[in-house]
């Protein structure tokens, strides 16, 4: 694929995915992923204890996009930043309206083939960490 056709594929995919996020179009983002496709994120570790943090396959990957979608109805993405990369595309965002009173980054990696998505690995900030995993402090 020549690196013009590369880079609006991956402009595509992300005007896409952060659309579909922000308005709630599972159809939107999956439109982008491969049957076959493999996510890694800390949510799969908080959403499925015991997991080894990946989902296998679209159909799987919908299902826990559609919980997050069901479960956190405020949540929005604010792209900061979009890198190309021969392999695919990384974004880091901010997640608003969950989580982090001030949010910090996270970032997504897309790799992608044909201009589709076959391995998405998501990394939290520590802001993000802090949250979800609280530690109290024994008494």
């Amino acid at each position: 694929m020549a690196s013009e056709d590369r880079a609006m594929t991956h402009a595509r995919l992300v005007q896409d995915w952060l659309e579909g996020w922000n308005t709630r179009s599972l159809d939107l983002i999956m439109s982008h992923y491969t049957d076959d496709a493999v996510f890694v994120s800390p949510s799969v570790l908080v959403r499925q204890p015991g997991s080894d943090g990946r989902v296998n396959g679209k159909a799987a990957i919908r299902e826990l996009y559609r919980r997050a979608i069901d479960s956190f109805p405020n949540l929005r993405f604010e792209v900061e930043d979009v890198i190309e990369r021969p392999y695919g595309v990384i974004v880091v965002y901010r997640k608003l309206g969950v989580f982090a009173e001030r949010p910090g980054f996270t970032i997504e990696v897309f790799e992608t083939s044909d201009g589709l998505i076959h391995h998405n690995t998501v990394y939290w900030g520590v802001e993000e960490v802090a949250s979800r995993f609280v530690v109290r402090a024994q008494p």
